[in-house]
């Protein structure tokens, strides 16, 4: 489906090496990023496109866009280190949906900001999620990402995707109460990965 397509990229990072003579071509970039990702998550995006070349030296980065099920996504390729006539590039998947440099960040706030029913904005959630399991289990998730605001009633359930240790797992979470703007929330994880 394509919300849990796009679920697992976000909150994927990795890594490809190449060849490297001053700068690597934003096509060369594209190609390592889409085969990368593919082999972290199982899924190559249908595409990924770069803004411009990236530069060979260490902490360079250039922002890409890939698109999965018609979802567009940003994300940022970083040189991690040069040596060898070889660089390595890290590529970081962005934490919520948008196209590449054009996309608005994430509105963060109270519950009730911004336009319609009031509800706990998604990266909210995630953070507040990533605390929770951190908490419960003595490890912090590699991520946990959410694809819905969730509404600030009293029952209301979003679903996320957590990533730790090369798995994937679906969270239910689910709006236990609701004081004005604070909204207390239960994080339940799949049983089993892939949800």
């Amino acid at each position: 489906m394509a919300a849990g397509a796009v679920a697992v990229l976000l909150a994927t990072g990795c890594s490809a090496s190449v060849s490297a003579t001053g700068s690597v071509s934003k096509e060369e970039v594209a190609e390592r990023a889409s085969a990368a990702l593919g082999e972290k998550v199982g899924r190559v995006p249908d595409s990924v496109t770069c803004e411009d070349d990236l530069k060979a030296e260490k902490g360079a980065t250039v922002r890409c866009e890939l698109a999965v099920d018609g979802e567009k996504q940003g994300l940022t390729a970083t040189t991690a280190s040069v040596g060898g006539g070889k660089a390595e590039i890290d590529f970081k998947v962005d934490d919520g949906p948008g196209a590449g440099t054009s996309a608005a960040p994430e509105p963060t706030g109270p519950p009730n900001a911004g336009a319609g029913a009031p509800a706990v904005d998604k990266a909210e959630v995630a953070r507040q999620g990533k605390a929770a399991l951190a908490a419960r289990t003595g490890r912090q998730p590699d991520a946990l990402a959410c694809q819905e605001d969730l509404p600030a009633r009293v029952g209301a359930t979003v679903r996320c995707q957590l990533a730790a240790d090369g798995e994937q797992y679906g969270v239910t979470v689910t709006a236990k109460s609701v004081d004005g703007d604070d909204v207390r929330m239960d994080f339940a994880v799949d049983d089993s990965p892939g949800g």
